[in-house]
């Protein structure tokens, strides 16, 4: 048996020191510090305090020197929650600041041994929640939910590899997070930039009506009885289901009696709720009561397409329903669009179109890192 790995109590190697929320500042306050609260918690284990306000307080001298957060230390969430956000989120405290930090009373601050890496522990006990470990451990009094922190950490035992081991997994973890973050930001970009470029291009068009460009054809679902599995008929689609960014996915029903059929680089509109959203048909295929066909004519099927992405917000207006919104073939046939030259609209297609091809490529990137991500966590992590 290796020596050098082992498995530890949380409570063996963690030190909780509970959090403070002192009093309101007033005009002969002294002892002022920042405290950190859930709502700068970030799904991600960072903390937030940009676009979250930070909470000035007044907390005894004492207090603050015993307890402010050092960086290294993880911040765990032992009040709050919801039914649908279970109490024992955690963040790990690295802030690049001289100021002087503490956690408020729903939270403590689990302090790691120095000859553990913390940020392990940190890992550990984020995927904890993640698989919901924390569950067993909440207990709702009035309302608010609660975290039997001391319980958890003691029935919680991780895998303790050296200590040269353990740097080694938080640097490729923290490599893969960083690499994600990064191109979910370029998404972020790109979007704006599809936004950006699609008004700059799209100026000065004539206004018509949809039916005048393109036929419209509303699904109607055929007979139960005409769905299968065994791929015999044509591909069948209900509703948005299928939907991706550009082109829809492949089917995984068939209808051997079609009634409504579309073709390859028809557009498909989402007709009831969530209405508005648009896809690009990749063969001939049968369309249910959610779907409707938008066959371009005499105008270019991709330029048409990302017209129409850009007027979802206002389809989703004109939609109607207390319930569901749903939309009729009247209200595509008249909805108002602007059609640029068939210079422009060339320009406009292979602009938006090489932009999805990056985009494609970066979620590709994005689903590889979060894959092996996901199985080193799980390797590590799942005991």
């Amino acid at each position: 048996m290796n020596k050098n790995i082992q498995y530890k109590k949380l409570t063996d190697i963690c030190e909780i020191i509970t959090g403070e929320w002192g009093t309101e500042i007033t005009e002969n306050s002294q002892n002022i510090v920042s405290v950190i609260r859930t709502t700068n918690f970030l799904n991600n284990g960072k903390i937030d305090i940009q676009n979250k306000e930070l909470i000035k307080r007044e907390i005894d001298k004492k207090k603050i020197e015993q307890k402010q957060l050092k960086r290294g230390d993880i911040i765990i969430e032992k009040s709050g929650g919801s039914p649908n956000q279970p109490v024992g989120r955690v963040v790990f405290f690295d802030l690049n600041s001289n100021e002087i930090f503490l956690c408020n009373n729903f939270t403590s601050i689990l302090r790691v041994k120095e000859d553990i890496n913390s940020k392990y522990i940190f890992y550990f006990l984020r995927n904890n929640y993640k698989i919901n470990k924390v569950v067993k451990y909440q207990n709702k009094t009035t309302g608010i939910i609660n975290l039997k922190l001391q319980n958890y950490l003691n029935e919680s035992c991780i895998f303790l590899p050296e200590l040269k081991i353990q740097n080694k997994i938080v640097n490729i973890l923290d490599n893969l997070e960083n690499i994600i973050e990064k191109n979910q930001n370029y998404l972020t970009h790109l979007v704006v930039l599809t936004k950006s470029l699609f008004t700059k291009f799209n100026k000065n068009g004539i206004e018509k009506q949809l039916n005048d460009v393109a036929d419209i054809i509303m699904g109607q679902s055929p007979s139960s009885q005409s769905y299968n599995k065994d791929k015999k008929g044509l591909p069948f689609y209900q509703g948005k289901t299928e939907f991706s960014d550009i082109y829809i996915k492949d089917p995984t029903v068939y209808c051997n009696s079609p009634i409504k059929v579309v073709e390859e680089n028809d557009i498909l509109m989402s007709v009831r709720a969530p209405v508005g959203d648009v896809n690009i048909a990749t063969q001939k295929s049968c369309i249910g009561r959610g779907l409707a066909s938008i066959k371009p004519k005499k105008i270019d099927y991709l330029y048409l397409f990302y017209l129409l992405k850009e007027q979802k917000s206002k389809i989703e207006k004109i939609g109607v329903g207390s319930t569901f919104k749903a939309i009729n073939k009247n209200n595509i046939s008249t909805l108002k669009i602007s059609i640029v030259e068939k210079d422009k609209q060339n320009k406009i297609r292979n602009y938006l179109s090489s932009i999805e091809k990056l985009k494609f490529e970066i979620k590709k990137s994005i689903e590889t890192s979060q894959n092996l991500y996901d199985s080193l966590i799980s390797k590590y992590f799942d005991n």
